[in-house]
């Protein structure tokens, strides 16, 4: 068998100011954080049945019961923004057309 290589990249989760994910510490340091004041602004959102068993297993398990799904997803988002934010806006200004 192969082994796989270890290509990870070092990304920073600018609200935690840590490098993620390379290791266990970090991850948590990051996604695992309370919102502050978030709650006026929230809309709902549905996603598939076993993602949401997955996800609120991670934060129970994980989070040990401190933190909300909400802070966890809201964690993730912003990560993933803050990493993809080039890409996104590439790809948003390349298919988005002006009305006028």
């Amino acid at each position: 068998m192969k082994k796989r290589k270890n290509n990870r990249k070092t990304i920073v989760c600018k609200a935690a100011n840590v490098a993620i994910p390379t290791t266990v510490q970090q991850y948590e340091a990051c996604f695992f954080r309370e919102v502050q004041n978030q709650t006026r602004d929230r809309k709902p959102v549905y996603i598939r049945k076993e993602f949401h068993e997955r996800v609120m297993k991670i934060v129970q398990v994980i989070g040990e019961n401190d933190y909300t799904l909400v802070d966890y997803l809201n964690n993730v988002l912003e990560h993933h923004f803050d990493t993809y934010q080039n890409e996104i806006t590439e790809l948003y200004r390349k298919k988005n057309t002006d009305i006028f």
